[in-house]
């Protein structure tokens, strides 16, 4: 595919999904062509196909935004999605990454592009209007006209009979006729200034990509003029084992005795500081077993020996923080926070596997690897509905022990997502008072209150590019379900 057809329909399709709407389905919707049209410029280029298998958590992380409802998530993924594929692009392209380079490359990747601006001009110039023409050229380039308007005219007619035939269908064009047919001068060249803006990027982005000279493939045969000393690294793993070693064993009595101690106090401090603790020793862990060290057999022994106990350390410091954060929830509850360190510390202990192995073999492919995992893990996070596994958990809570963050649970997490497990408090203890610091309230009529506040934030109407899965079911259960 010509990267400047490729650029003018993601550019275009671009503007018929995102101005001036929410993202919902539209995220799906732009990464499909997105994708197809990543792989048609990347045909014959690529140094590594296996890269383009990171086209599936992209199109399966654009798909909670019509799935799920998740504020937090969605403004990660705004992130994660476009890195996640500039990665793939880096990958798809580049013969070998190194991970010292990749968070450079990353930022060369995005601003790279607007170096290649004039390129693309006279590249279009070019192609519009050659120097010098012959007459098949002349022929086929009328040949082309041609087709271009009759293709222009077939399109608007099945467009037209396409729309009367579907409202929804029609939706996705009618913000662009509306705002031609109204005469809004303004809003359509600011429009159509950021459609060619978007042109001109995407043009330059992949023009760059595609680039022998983009600077991805220059750190892969540079040779080190010398070789670092492991005094340094050797004594950091030496020094932070004996501490780890001395903080477990405390760490632990106090477990195996918790009733001599403050519950609340033990259960509370600690399980930030313990995954952070965690993320220092992987890297750490990574940097000793570089490549880069001067090193006698023997000290390679010890320093092989010294990561392996350090492992073995970072698994019991992720065991005592995960302990410590259970008995917190058992107290106070579940929150995004609490079960986001959870996921963390389990991602933490996966990735201790394939660390392990590297420092055994040193074989493994760590990049890639972590990439995988952390990408995978990403996913099924995403996936897992936490406010309404939250919202779950809470109300088994309330049902149990009576106890419940009803500020939390209607406050914090997304409305639409907790509605029905918030309303199932009604049928528990539907005459229990709740309080806060100022104010007691009746639980029933709160959650009738919460009700019709969720009800009111909803959307009456929603085009197709602003589809939202959990909205339309909180609106369903509202309108079937809640009788008051």
């Amino acid at each position: 595919m010509n990267i400047f057809i490729g650029a003018l329909i993601l550019s275009i399709w671009h503007s018929i999904l995102f101005w001036d709407k929410e993202i919902g389905l539209s995220a799906l919707l732009f990464a499909i062509p997105l994708i197809y049209v990543t792989i048609k410029i990347l045909e014959g280029k690529t140094e590594n196909k296996k890269a383009l298998l990171l086209s599936i958590p992209i199109i399966l992380l654009s798909s909670t935004y019509f799935i799920f409802n998740n504020e937090l998530f969605n403004a990660l993924n705004i992130v994660i999605i476009p890195l996640l594929y500039i990665i793939m692009m880096m990958l798809a392209t580049t013969k070998e990454l190194k991970i010292k380079s990749i968070i450079f490359k990353i930022l060369a990747v995005i601003i790279e592009p607007f170096n290649y601006f004039g390129e693309v001009i006279v590249e279009l110039k070019n192609k519009i209007l050659p120097a010098k023409e012959e007459k098949q050229e002349k022929r086929e380039k009328k040949n082309i006209i041609k087709a271009t308007i009759l293709t222009g005219l077939i399109v608007i007619i099945v467009l037209i009979l396409l729309g009367t035939a579907d409202s929804e269908f029609a939706s996705l064009f009618l913000d662009i006729l509306d705002a031609i047919i109204n005469l809004s001068l303004p809003s359509l060249v600011i429009r159509i200034g950021v459609i060619i803006i978007l042109f001109f990027y995407i043009s330059s982005f992949f023009i760059n990509i595609l680039s022998k000279g983009n600077g991805l493939n220059e750190i892969n045969n540079e040779e080190e003029n010398s070789k670092k000393e492991n005094l340094t690294i050797n004594m950091i793993l030496t020094t932070l084992n004996v501490i780890y070693l001395i903080f477990c064993v405390t760490q632990t009595k106090q477990l195996l005795n918790i009733e001599n101690v403050i519950y609340s106090e033990f259960a509370r401090k600690g399980f930030f500081q313990l995954m952070v603790v965690t993320l220092i020793n992987l890297l750490v862990i990574l940097k000793a077993t570089s490549k880069d060290l001067k090193e006698t057999e023997k000290q390679a022994k010890y320093k092989k020996t010294m990561c392996i106990v350090m492992i073995i350390f970072t698994f019991i410091l992720i065991i005592l923080s995960f302990t410590k954060m259970n008995l917190y929830i058992e107290q106070y509850g579940d929150t995004r926070l609490r079960l986001l360190v959870k996921f963390t510390l389990l991602t933490e202990t996966i990735l201790l596997i394939p660390t392990s192995m590297y420092i055994m073999s040193s074989k493994v492919n760590l990049v890639k690897t972590y990439l995988i995992i952390i990408t995978t893990m990403y996913c099924i996070i995403n996936f897992a509905n936490i406010d309404n596994l939250i919202a779950k958990r809470n109300v088994q809570r309330f049902e149990e022990t009576g106890k419940i963050d009803i500020w939390y649970l209607t406050g914090e997490l997304d409305k639409a997502t907790v509605l029905e497990q918030v309303y199932k408090l009604k049928s528990i203890k539907p005459e229990a008072e709740i309080q806060n610091e100022y104010i007691k309230y009746n639980l029933d009529t709160y959650i009738n209150k919460f009700v019709e506040n969720t009800k009111s934030e909803l959307p009456e109407k929603t085009n197709i590019q602003e589809f939202n899965l959990i909205k339309w079911k909180a609106k369903k259960f509202i309108n079937e379900e809640v009788r008051y």
